[in-house]
């Protein structure tokens, strides 16, 4: 993923155009195989040498892309290169402790060895001895900063070809461009893979909310913009439903930006954008474990459920008369009576998106389906309001969904 200062577009009547690179260019390519080539003969060698390296590939190949953003455009595709990078810490002893020892026994001397305070000759290295004698560490000097950022060793370095790398480019910069969105929707065909696309909707926490249309469905997604809290967070985890996207077609993607101060609109399209995915699958979306399947897995190892088995969610619950749908993740069914209970878990949310899925719960249950919503209480905008649907049959948790409190709604004791 880019940062904000690696982003670039252009604003042309009214409409966003992200920077893109050409993998027929040979210039691009040459500079890009450069970038590549660096970096894997980097192994073993510290992260401040790369980065002094990289800043004199900056000031030579920067022009040659680009007179004005060329140096942008090398950093964007060494930022990207970082993805590929492994790093290590140079030793395995604390460099926290290491330092702070020879500043204690340096402390202790009965005063400074020079006018200038710096430890010299023989002082030194009586200092350093007896440091080493405690630790074990053969050259603490060497090792006292060991754990800054620029002494990191690379350790392992995943080489691409530079078209993989320029096509991530192209893909990130519209990434990027996302990051400013108030809001998205997307036309997904009959013929794209709708249960892919939700996936990465459920597991990237997006707040969504689905349109049947007569050849398909029309997902729309809030964007960073629209949020009171954690704008930052939920902008990248829009930015990364992008190539999830990219992995099925049709459909086309129009997004509402504010660029610089001005609104515009960025609209992709799967059969004209030339875009390619680097993504093998949903697993690589989050890194940080999935509420649905700890939820699964609470549930499994938690007692008295038996009278409810709990079975993957059955796709899209279409609620007609407000011409939108539900996507539930599961589907909690009573052994003994048959009753089927879907349930929903929202990632993020606004007060406004709740008060919608109160509303279709309603709906929901007019037509015979009772749903369950459970809501993190960390990304309430307003506590009041998550009291209230509390109410109803919204089922409240901090960081992991307890199945006990999923079991209390079911039967009607939340």
């Amino acid at each position: 993923m880019l940062r904000s200062e690696h982003v670039m577009a252009r604003l042309s009547r009214g409409k966003l155009v992200p920077h893109r690179l050409s993998s027929k260019d040979e210039r691009v390519r040459g500079v890009v195989k450069a970038l590549v080539d660096l970096h894997a003969a980097h192994a073993g060698k510290p992260r401040a040498q790369l980065e002094r390296e990289l800043s004199l590939l900056e000031e030579e190949f920067g022009p040659r892309l680009d007179p004005r953003r060329g140096f942008r455009i090398v950093r964007a595709l060494s930022k990207l290169l970082e993805e590929k990078a492994t790093w290590a810490f140079p030793t395995e002893a604390d460099p926290y402790t290491l330092r702070t020892r020879v500043f204690e026994l340096a402390a202790a001397l009965p005063e400074f060895p020079s006018a200038r305070g710096i430890l010299l000759g023989n002082t030194r290295e009586e200092v350093l001895s007896r440091v080493s004698e405690e630790t074990g560490v053969r050259d603490p000097a060497g090792l006292m900063y060991a754990d800054r950022q620029g002494a990191q060793l690379l350790a392992g370095f995943e080489v691409v070809t530079p078209e993989a790398l320029i096509s991530r480019y192209n893909v990130a910069q519209a990434q990027g461009v996302l990051y400013s969105a108030k809001d998205l929707s997307v036309d997904l065909g009959e013929q794209a893979d709708a249960r892919l696309v939700f996936r990465y909707v459920k597991l990237l926490g997006l707040i969504y909310r689905l349109e049947p249309l007569d050849e398909g469905h029309r997902l729309h997604l809030d964007g960073p913009l629209s949020l009171f809290g954690g704008t930052r967070k939920y902008g990248l985890r829009l930015a990364k439903f992008l190539p999830g996207l990219l992995l099925t077609s049709p459909w086309k993607l129009r997004a509402n930006v504010s660029w610089k101060g001005r609104e515009a609109v960025l609209e992709v399209d799967s059969e004209a954008s030339e875009l390619a995915s680097h993504y093998k699958g949903p697993a690589e979306v989050v890194s940080e474990g999935d509420v649905r399947e700890a939820f699964a897995k609470a549930w499994d190892r938690a007692k008295d459920t038996d009278a409810w088995n709990l079975e993957p969610g059955g796709g899209i619950l279409p609620v007609p008369p407000l011409k939108t749908a539900l996507v539930p993740d599961f589907a909690l069914r009573n052994v003994k009576t048959g009753e089927t209970v879907h349930l929903e878990i929202l990632g993020f949310w606004s007060e406004r998106h709740l008060v919608e899925r109160v509303e279709l719960l309603r709906e929901a249950a007019k037509r015979g389906h009772r749903v369950l919503v459970a809501a993190p209480e960390s990304l309430s905008a307003s506590p009041e309001a998550l009291s209230a649907a509390t109410r109803g049959e919204v089922v409240p948790f901090k960081n992991r969904l307890d199945a006990r409190a999923v079991l209390a709604a079911l039967e009607g004791r939340a």
